[in-house]
């Protein structure tokens, strides 16, 4: 099966980006749960009847870039949806996909440098992506190369092995015995197979740093987020690697929204 094209991950930008803008303009979930449920229905009509242009406004741009036809199906659902219909979750899930946004902003050349797993994506960087002249953007857009992106796959897919590893520590799953082996790591917990991963990793730098054999994440070990900062972590590692395992082929057909993420 042919991977997408550049022109193809172009487009996708673009789709991407009208999403993101979307959830990022609808008001925060504390509204829907907190502000509706006090005002009268003439109330609640009148504020739907205005936010309908938000969505409309979105369609009319991706229409406008040619791009109407890219939407995967749980996109135009979403952009289809009434607001009161939408659960909270499907608004945050939808504005963490500036985390894939960015990543092929990086694969079309757009950001010089990758960005990092420990770092959220600044809205601000998205402004970069091209709203006038998006034809000619699409159609001069070029990948960087293979090698490139391969890696940058690869490091996806481990950070996010490690958002699901603590993930099996923290729901206190058992580690499976595994037959003593000569010349094989003898590891008796999750968190050893984390340490050697991470020496590992470092000496063959695919890691830059690693604090008490462990993934950095803003200065501290990964272990020691808390709640807050690992589900930031979960869901940058997971959009970026979900983005570039559609990038490198493995989606079924190139089919968006079913790409394959595992570790």
């Amino acid at each position: 099966m042919a991977k997408p094209t550049a022109q193809e991950a172009a487009r996708r930008l673009i789709v991407l980006n009208g999403m993101v803008a979307y959830a990022c303009a609808m008001p925060p979930p504390q509204v829907w749960n907190n502000l509706l449920p006090k005002w009268s229905k003439a109330e609640q009509d009148q504020f739907f009847e205005q936010f309908k242009k938000i969505p409309q406004s979105i369609a009319g741009f991706l229409k406008s870039a040619g791009v109407w036809n890219d939407l995967s199906p749980k996109e135009d659902k979403f952009l289809h949806a009434y607001p009161q219909d939408l659960r909270p979750q499907d608004q945050i899930n939808v504005s963490w996909k500036m985390e894939a946004a960015a990543a092929l902003m990086w694969v079309l050349g757009i950001l010089p440098d990758f960005p990092l797993f420990d770092e959220q994506t600044n809205p601000e960087l998205l402004k970069r992506i091209p709203k006038q002249d998006v034809s000619q953007f699409i159609e001069t857009a070029e990948l960087r190369t293979p090698e490139e992106l391969e890696l940058k796959r690869s490091l996806a897919e481990l950070w996010h092995w490690r958002s699901r590893t603590r993930q099996l520590i923290e729901e206190g799953r058992l580690f499976p015995k595994i037959p003593d082996q000569d010349n094989i790591p003898q590891f008796k917990s999750y968190d050893d197979v984390v340490r050697f991963t991470a020496r590992t990793a470092k000496e063959k730098n695919t890691l830059s740093e690693i604090i008490d054999e462990d993934f950095a994440v803003k200065g501290k070990a990964y272990r020691d987020m808390t709640d807050n900062e690992w589900s930031a972590a979960q869901s940058i590692a997971w959009e970026r690697h979900f983005a570039l395992n559609w990038l490198c082929g493995y989606a079924p057909g190139n089919r968006w929204d079913e790409t394959p993420t595992g570790t």
